[in-house]
């Protein structure tokens, strides 16, 4: 199981850095900061969830929670969330913690 977090892990750290090159290209090109953002990506590969999802979170959740929360988090920078996905995949796939010197009965 740490094997698959760590490949996953690696696998998302080497796309967000092919993310963060593609936005750092655009910048250059552009002469000012131009990033990707997630909701660019969602709605390039699957516009159709993309409307599935919205219309479920405003029927079942409410719309202010739409508007306020996943909105936002959609607007951020599709390097940053791959980047933190695969930081979060290392952190599940980390070894097991060394029990040298700790008192094991009391």
């Amino acid at each position: 199981m740490r094997f698959l977090a760590r490949s996953l892990g690696l696998f998302l750290a080497a796309a967000a850095f092919v993310a963060a090159v593609v936005d750092g290209t655009r910048s250059i090109a552009d002469n000012h900061l131009v990033f990707l953002p997630v909701r660019a990506v969602w709605l390039w590969l699957g516009p159709a969830s993309f409307d599935r999802m919205r219309a479920w979170v405003e029927a079942s959740l409410s719309v202010f929670l739409w508007n306020n929360l996943v909105s936002p988090l959609l607007g951020l920078p599709f390097a940053l969330v791959l980047a933190l996905a695969s930081a979060l995949f290392f952190w599940l796939g980390r070894p097991p913690a060394s029990r040298i010197g700790y008192v094991s009965h009391l």
